[in-house]
């Protein structure tokens, strides 16, 4: 049986605002986080992240928070890039506490995993929907760092 391979594809640094809760629901709460810009580097890719995207959370438990994250890269080039990421973040009480406080958490103190999905126009990077691609999520007191792979 063959390995699956990953290369790797590039950092996102994408500036958040301040976390808007929403009221409880029969499946848990939600919270609006606002994404207010960034940057992305990589190999083949990079750019500016637009102001005007959020992450739509919903806290199912204590620990858990489903990642529904929405935004738009603009490449060097001037290329638009959507992107929906979707995932979860996985943390004791005790670490969650600390995040929401802006102290800094080792990333392996919490489990937080993405999926990119890519839409672009049809040409120089419509290879990004063409693949897989898995992410590491690491929260920062005002920002958070995607760190992407393309499955191969």
């Amino acid at each position: 049986m063959n390995r699956l391979q990953l290369e790797y594809f590039g950092e996102l640094k994408i500036n958040v605002a301040a976390p808007k809760p929403t009221d409880e629901t029969g499946i848990g709460h939600s919270n609006v986080i606002p994404l207010t810009g960034g940057t992305f580097n990589g190999p083949k890719l990079r750019g500016i992240i637009l102001p005007g995207g959020a992450d739509w959370q919903l806290i199912k438990d204590a620990e858990v928070a489903e990642i529904n994250a929405r935004y738009t890269l603009e490449a060097d080039d001037g290329t638009l890039i959507y992107i929906s990421n979707k995932g979860m973040r996985v943390a004791s009480p005790e670490v969650l506490k600390k995040i929401s406080s802006g102290e800094v958490v080792p990333p392996d103190a919490y489990y937080f995993r993405t999926v990119p999905v890519f839409e672009v126009a049809k040409g120089k990077y419509d290879w990004l929907m063409k693949s897989l691609f898995i992410a590491k999520g690491i929260r920062n007191p005002d920002n958070v760092t995607i760190q992407v792979w393309c499955v191969l």
